[in-house]
């Protein structure tokens, strides 16, 4: 075997390492998602419908505080590859105390404003007032989300993709475990939804911060603080953040209006899509591994000054999107309406659903691969592109389109979903021509 063969073996073990763990921690969040809209999907549509309105203020949170998470964790994979821990240590610190504060804020304003928020997706009373009254039991609990995705990113930054795994796995069997019974023994409806979830929240943070602080102290425990470096960090973490943060919330801002869009065909063709999303989430956990690994290790190879190393993890992350699109495009061929029969008894939601699976179909090689290009654009440097292909594919394309479909021209909702496959090879194209343009492939000698 030659030394190439070796060097390209080792690679794909690392990458591999990354990718199978956060694979499967999406994974476990989408069987999650998937049983508890199994759960609710037993419920009425207008209880379905409810609980999908509110996740988007939940949707919207969360991308928040984990692209603001991104930040930190490009920063903290650098000093990684210097192997510089205790550096890496001291920037989670700083974090959290710039994150948490935030996240009470903007909760406040949810839950004050829920009502006001919720308008925006659809005009019927009876579906705002259910939702603002349901957002009192959820958005007090949002806060913990910031202190989550920063562990989850101080792991992934040392290229420990297991551990978030495991916290996960104990979230998600929470909200499987106490979601049935909530919802169904003590018939509690989507409120036992909603607390099933708030108790996941909670024990992934605790087991997060304890695992971090106590079992696995030494390796964030930083040997000295100077406070005067703390603005120029947040400096960075920001500036590394929020382009990430606006590219992760863009989606769920767009839903916003694409869901008001959809809710003028009926309530059962959202409730549908609400169980499309689910189903499809199959697909997307294979793309979120796939950021993840392409920033973690790219930001690795450029804090180690290795060009060698760059190129060869961005040819082989190539190689991996090829084989899991096909993995993909199979499942939704094969088992699309079998998965959503499983979240759903009602053979109309189940036939809507069944087609929107199928049309997504050719939007899996473009998801795939634009993840791994926004990684090694955001590890060279360029934070705020992906932003701008976001903003141009979802706003400019996907939101444009679906409002000219459904709206003026009234088209049949198979063409909403055509909206969707448009916008997800316009991202990806502009991505690739981006990346050459910019030059990311050099990101390490420009360094």
């Amino acid at each position: 075997m030659t030394a190439n063969e070796l060097n390209i073996r080792e690679t794909d073990r690392r990458i591999r390492g990354i990718l199978i763990p956060v694979i499967l921690e999406n994974a476990l969040m989408t069987l999650s998602s998937m049983i508890l809209t199994g759960y609710i999907g037993r419920l009425t549509v207008a209880e379905m419908n409810v609980y999908g309105i509110t996740n988007r203020m939940y949707g919207i949170y969360n991308s928040l505080f984990k692209g603001l998470a991104v930040g930190a964790m490009l920063l903290m994979a650098r000093e990684f590859g210097r192997k510089n821990s205790d550096r890496a240590g001291t920037l989670l610190r700083e974090a959290y105390s710039a994150f948490f504060p935030i996240g009470i804020v903007l909760a406040a304003v949810i839950l004050l404003s829920g009502r006001t928020l919720l308008s925006t997706m659809t005009p019927d009373t009876d579906l705002l007032s259910e939702g603002a009254y349901f957002l009192r039991f959820t958005a007090p609990f949002f806060p913990l989300l910031a202190v989550i995705h920063l562990n989850t990113s101080a792991f992934q930054a040392k290229g420990d993709t297991r551990t978030p795994m495991m916290i996960a796995m104990l979230g998600n069997a929470i909200n499987i475990v106490l979601g049935y019974f909530l919802i169904f023994t003590l018939k509690m409806g989507i409120y036992g939804a909603a607390w099933a979830q708030n108790t996941s929240f909670a024990a992934m943070m605790i087991t997060g911060c304890f695992l971090l602080f106590v079992r696995r102290k030494r390796l964030f425990e930083p040997s000295s603080y100077d406070p005067s470096h703390k603005k120029e960090d947040l400096r960075q973490i920001f500036s590394g953040g929020l382009p990430a943060a606006a590219e992760f919330s863009m989606w769920n801002l767009a839903a916003v209006v694409i869901s008001r869009v959809i809710l003028s065909y009926g309530q059962p063709f959202y409730a549908a899509y609400q169980i499309g999303l689910q189903a499809e989430g199959f697909c997307d956990m294979m793309s979120a591994g796939f950021l993840t690994a392409a920033m973690s290790l790219a930001s690795n190879a450029v804090g180690a000054e290795d060009d060698a190393l760059y190129r060869l993890y961005y040819r082989r992350l190539c190689f991996f999107c090829y084989v899991i699109s096909g993995i993909t495009m199979a499942f939704l061929l094969l088992f699309s309406r079998n998965v959503t029969a499983l979240m759903t008894d009602k053979p109309q939601l189940i036939d809507i659903a069944g087609t929107y699976l199928f049309i997504m179909i050719f939007s899996q090689f473009p998801q795939h691969m634009q993840k791994i290009l926004f990684g090694f654009i955001r590890s060279s440097g360029h934070v705020r592109i992906p932003m701008v292909i976001n903003f141009i594919g979802l706003w400019v394309v996907r939101v444009s389109l679906v409002w000219l479909f459904g709206t003026v021209l009234k088209l049949d909702i198979i063409w909403i979903w055509h909206a969707i496959n448009i916008d997800q090879w316009t991202r990806c194209t502009l991505a690739f021509l981006l990346s050459r343009r910019l030059h990311v492939m050099d990101a390490v000698h420009a360094s």
